[in-house]
């Protein structure tokens, strides 16, 4: 799955209750045994840049990610954010923060120590007034960068630390090469118009990308670091962090077991719907055209 790409991109950058709704009739596929054709993914793309030790981010500041799909920004309130940029215009969707809002004139380090740390005004490695870190200390030579997808990575292979906010397809499809079967808490997905991310408190949330509001959710916060998997059987499940492996207790699923081969689409319409392999519907948000 691209998660295991980016990861594997990582390591060597740095050396080494849901709504059921109607929807639109689908096109059925031409060949009903393969898969939908969003199912074929594009090749990983790679980042170039790396931010070395003395690095400094202060209030107003941005870093954007060689791809245009995120940008790190050290918000004048001291809060340091990873926002997912909107490419249709609208605001930008924050997908990891620090939480140290409330002290401005805070600014971010990356010290010849390897750690990348968020001081509050008038702080530094001499004086104090950490307000978080990366706990990648001890790794002369760590280096910073956002790799493609909005996961930004500081450290060395020796000691790594990430935001885990992996960019996965649009498409889940059970069978098909380097496409998500599991999706682990802060992974995210889009399409023109929408995102959708498995966030860190257990609730799997659509954001419309015009206005960045949120128009539908599983409704499952409370499940801190779940799991949503897209199982052989064609049901999409999302499983508490206790159930990791054993696949049992699901908190929230589409109920359309008994269809293997089903795939599931996060559509350009907004739409979030799973298909059966021959293209007919069997579950969907209702949030198309939204």
């Amino acid at each position: 799955m691209r998660r295991r790409v980016m990861r594997a991109a990582a390591a060597g950058l740095l050396a080494a209750a849901a709504m059921a709704g109607t929807v639109p009739a689908a096109q059925a596929a031409t060949d009903p045994a393969a898969p939908s054709p969003k199912c074929q993914l594009p090749a990983p793309t790679t980042v170039a840049d790396r931010q070395t030790a003395g690095w400094k981010l202060t209030g107003g500041q941005s870093l954007a990610a060689k791809d245009g799909k995120a940008v790190l920004t050290m918000e004048p309130d001291g809060n340091l954010v990873l926002y997912l940029v909107n490419s249709t215009g609208g605001p930008n969707h924050p997908i990891w923060s620090t939480g140290t809002w409330g002290h401005p004139g805070a600014y971010g380090l990356l010290q010849d120590d390897g750690n990348f740390v968020v001081y509050q005004a008038g702080g530094g490695p001499e004086t104090g007034g950490a307000l978080w870190s990366s706990g990648t200390w001890g790794q002369p030579g760590a280096t910073l960068s956002i790799l493609p997808g909005a996961l930004l990575i500081v450290g060395t292979p020796g000691k790594l630390w990430s935001t885990s906010t992996f960019d996965e397809p649009s498409a889940f499809c059970p069978g098909v090469a380097d496409s998500p079967g599991v999706i682990l808490s802060g992974s995210w997905t889009e399409s023109a118009s929408a995102w959708l991310i498995l966030q860190r408190d257990g609730n799997l949330v659509m954001y419309r990308k015009r206005d960045d509001k949120a128009i539908w959710s599983t409704n499952t916060w409370g499940h801190e670091r779940s799991t949503l998997r897209m199982q052989d059987d064609g049901n999409l499940v999302l499983y508490p962090l206790e159930s990791f492996g054993s696949w049992t207790n699901a908190i929230w699923s589409t109920n359309t077991g008994g269809h293997p081969g089903a795939y599931a689409i996060l559509q350009d319409d907004g739409n979030f719907v799973v298909y059966q392999r021959d293209g007919r519907v069997l579950w969907a948000s209702g949030t198309w055209g939204l």
